[in-house]
């Protein structure tokens, strides 16, 4: 379980939010919303550990993340939003690179991008530049480069946002087998329809404005489409 309690986040002691506090269980699923601006990103900084609250707690199956940080870190995967860097390297090289960054022995190696590349539908652009795969492939290549070590915590930054409505079909199947395989994922989206894209699990929402969560429910607890569109616009208003 993923247990966040009374986080504050400050900057120049101005502060940004204000005694966050929910838990995600394992099989489990939060989806953030809110406007731009309103820290769903910087909540998942935070939550991946590379920046630090000003107070309060994050744990991971009870054991405190930022007292913990070698023991808690590889098991935080991390999807940002958009594909940076390596575009020189191929899909092999830059899945060999962070093998041998997680530390997985050279005798498991093999074996180990084999099954990513094959679990990812992958294999055949294992020896194509970054550069030249589409925005769907890259994504692709992320996961398959966060398989690699095996993460139970999933934070992931706008994951539908870069695909068509058949690739958004695809990592919605592929979102709802991480929850079966027991790990807990936290979505960060922009868009309300992106709730829907995994809501047989019944996620937990919550929607951030001004610092804290405004709503924080289950989905079906929700009001439907047209009424959720009116909700978020009614407490995200300024």
């Amino acid at each position: 379980m993923l247990d966040v309690q009374n986080l504050c986040k400050s900057f120049d002691k101005v502060p940004f939010f204000s005694d966050l506090t929910f838990q995600v269980g394992s099989g489990e699923s939060l989806i953030l919303l809110g406007r731009n601006g309103s820290g769903k990103t910087l909540l998942l900084n935070i939550l991946a550990t590379f920046v630090a609250p000003t107070s309060g707690s994050i744990a991971l199956d009870g054991v405190d993340v930022f007292t913990n940080l070698k023991r808690v870190r590889p098991r935080i995967g991390y999807i940002p939003v958009g594909f940076e860097g390596y575009a020189g390297l191929s899909v092999l090289e830059y899945l060999n690179f962070f093998a041998a960054a997680y530390q997985l022995e050279r005798s498991a190696r093999a074996s180990a991008l084999d099954a990513v590349l094959e679990l990812m539908d992958i294999r055949h652009l294992r020896d194509t530049q970054i550069a030249r795969l589409s925005t769907g492939e890259r994504q692709r290549l992320l996961f398959a480069k966060t398989f690699l070590h095996e993460p139970k915590v999933w934070l992931l930054d706008d994951p539908f946002g870069p695909l068509d409505p058949g690739g958004q079909a695809a990592f919605a199947a592929l979102l709802d087998e991480l929850q079966a395989m027991g790990n807990t994922l936290v979505i960060a989206t922009n868009r309300l329809e992106d709730v829907y894209q995994v809501s047989a699990a019944d996620p937990l929402v919550g929607i951030l404005e001004g610092g804290e969560f405004v709503v924080l429910a289950r989905f079906r607890e929700l009001p439907r489409r047209d009424a959720l569109n009116q909700l978020f616009l009614e407490v995200t208003k300024k």
